[in-house]
């Protein structure tokens, strides 16, 4: 099984039934019993697997989506990196909705800058950034 180690596969797993994951394969460790799997380096048990399926050339190239679970930014890094990736942010103030999957042109230390052009405050408002996947 070693053979699929550094190919694109697909991963069927047995619970959920038939529940799949995609990517490189990038590690077989024999000795902790788990592949490790695309560049998030997901570790999955082998006795979890039902099947491994080389991906087709067309299944390769899935256009990237966004991951429904987010984070909160708080590091000033996180803020660099959602500017310079352009990830999708949503802005909340309180239990209210500011801005639904807009991106960040700039920040610093207290203020953050959208897309539209507005101005806010990193002490009021909570920004949730949600990366990409594929």
């Amino acid at each position: 099984m070693r053979h699929w180690v550094g190919k694109p596969v697909i991963v069927y797993l047995r619970e959920p039934q038939y529940a799949s994951m995609r990517g490189v394969l990038r590690k077989w460790d024999s000795a902790a019993g788990r592949v490790v799997i695309g560049h998030q380096e997901i570790g999955v048990p082998i006795r979890d697997i039902a099947m491994i399926k080389a991906l087709a050339p067309k299944e390769r190239a899935l256009p990237p989506v966004l991951y429904s679970v987010g984070y909160i930014m708080k590091d000033r890094l996180q803020f660099d990196n959602a500017v310079y990736f352009k990830s999708a942010v949503t802005v909340w103030k309180g239990d209210r909705l500011i801005a639904l999957n807009t991106t960040l042109v700039s920040h610093t230390k207290g203020a953050v800058t959208l897309e539209d052009g507005r101005t806010l405050l990193k002490g009021t408002h909570l920004f949730v950034v949600r990366s990409l996947r594929g």
